[in-house]
């Protein structure tokens, strides 16, 4: 007979399948947007589950933003426009609880930004002229986050995008930890529309080089600013609430729950709470914020879609902390990704900048020795495997930077999505001999230590390979 615990774990992964059966629903629907897929007593005949674990299933869609069930007559499972922000929340709380560093956040933006001038300048329009002279003029009123996703937008790439607003919504999340805004701040807000009103002039005028150049001065400035206002935070810790509360649709229980995951999340951070630690039974949580078990496990399902806490059924049990993870968000933005049209040559784009960022990262970290590419990754060897994918995920790894390696780990969820060939999935397809000589090359300049060189073999390399 299976026990209490046995029974709820069981009920969770049948949950989870259920919703991945729901989301290839609507995709193959072409996101049907405001069309009901069933009713609750439907969907259940459907798929043979429970009362319990169908709601479990919807409430991992809602938290995706990817459907909503509705209720009262005609009602049911309702397909709604897809919106990223929990996802991108998810990344970035991710992102502070490994450590990353406001140098590694701001060097991945550099080269995402400018990626993105660079497809702006090739696609702009005269309407998209308005918008990023509207954004770049109304700083006063708006916040200083909207010019760079503006750009992003106006890139006509999805993926570039999505990362300037990861980044973005990252240095956002650094900020709010700056230690007394000063005079000297406020100076620093209008440089920084001075700054944006600029970039945007060279943009308009098709001065991609000018463009590039005031934008990485723009974010060297950030970069400097934030190190010297922000506290590093050390790995293991995060401070990102773990929920985007949407005031007009979201119901008065839903915004309950997530002030109160939010209080726990500041708590676990506050009181220094490590990984594993039980904080308390559902009566103890009850008690203490004064709200209703029905609101506390809402909450409770918020932060355990964060993988910041999950509830511990049994006599040892209770509410435990967790280590961020971050493949369900991993997951829901490759889904938002296919909303938005992504393709093979968009990620192509992304994929040098991640590439290269990564390779760039590993130069400077560490004299880079052939034995590196040795071992459990035989690479060094030319009489073993050293195929385009394992050099590269070994480069990766022997960079250390904490936002690249996520960045490519999106990167690889999106392709294994959406790429136009099987993907990473796919290891050790034994190179072909031109492309062998460029592996070959790529790793002799590597090991060199000439970072120029090993740079333009690799971005040769990946021009000329259309595939992952």
């Amino acid at each position: 007979m299976n026990s209490p615990a046995a029974t709820a774990v069981a009920s969770e992964k049948l949950a989870v399948q259920v919703a991945r059966h729901l989301e290839r629903e609507i995709i193959a629907r072409r996101w049907p947007v405001g069309e009901v897929l069933g009713s609750e007593t439907d969907l259940r005949t459907r798929y043979g589950v429970s009362r319990s674990t169908l709601r479990e299933a919807v409430r991992l869609l809602e938290h995706s933003r990817l459907a909503q069930m509705r209720q009262g007559p005609g009602g049911g499972l309702v397909v709604r426009t897809p919106d990223p922000r929990p996802a991108v929340r998810g990344l970035v709380i991710y992102l502070e609880y490994v450590g990353a560093t406001v140098a590694q956040v701001m060097g991945a933006r550099s080269i995402f930004e400018r990626l993105v001038i660079t497809a702006v300048s090739d696609s702009l329009t005269e309407s998209g002229i308005r918008e990023l002279r509207s954004t770049a003029s109304a700083e006063a009123d708006r916040r200083p986050e909207h010019f760079h996703v503006t750009l992003g937008r106006l890139s006509g790439n999805p993926a570039l995008e999505l990362y300037v607003d990861i980044l973005t919504r990252t240095t956002v999340a650094y900020s709010a930890r700056a230690r007394g805004a000063s005079e000297r701040d406020i100076e620093d807000c209008r440089e920084t529309a001075s700054r944006h009103v600029q970039i945007a002039d060279a943009v308009v005028a098709g001065d991609e080089s000018r463009a590039q150049a005031l934008m990485t001065t723009h974010i060297e400035g950030i970069a400097d600013r934030l190190t010297r206002l922000v506290d590093p935070l050390p790995g293991g810790h995060a401070v990102t609430r773990p929920m985007d509360p949407d005031p007009d649709e979201r119901p008065r229980e839903k915004k309950l729950a997530e002030s109160v995951a939010g209080r726990i999340h500041d708590d676990i951070i506050a009181e220094g709470r490590r990984v594993g630690e039980v904080l308390g039974s559902e009566a103890d949580f009850v008690a203490r914020y004064g709200v209703s078990r029905s609101i506390f496990r809402e909450s409770v399902r918020i932060l355990e879609h964060y993988n910041v806490a999950h509830m511990r059924r049994g006599p040892r049990g209770g509410l435990v902390v967790l280590a961020p993870d971050p493949a369900s968000s991993l997951h829901t933005v490759a889904l938002y990704m296919g909303y938005r049209g992504v393709t093979a040559d968009h990620l192509r784009v992304v994929r040098e900048g991640v590439e290269l960022g990564c390779l760039t990262a590993a130069m400077c970290s560490t004299r880079i020795r052939r034995e590196d590419f040795a071992g459990n990754n035989p690479i060094g060897n030319r009489r073993q495997c050293r195929c385009s994918t394992c050099l590269r995920d070994r480069i990766g790894r022997l960079g250390n930077d904490p936002v690249l390696i996520l960045l490519r780990s999106l990167l690889t969820a999106l392709w294994e999505e959406h790429g136009d060939d099987p993907g990473p999935g796919a290891r050790c397809v034994t190179p072909d001999p031109a492309t062998q000589q460029q592996l070959d090359a790529i790793l002799d300049a590597v090991i060199d230590g000439d970072e120029d060189l090993a740079v333009f073999r690799m971005r040769k390399h990946l021009r000329d390979r259309t595939g992952w």
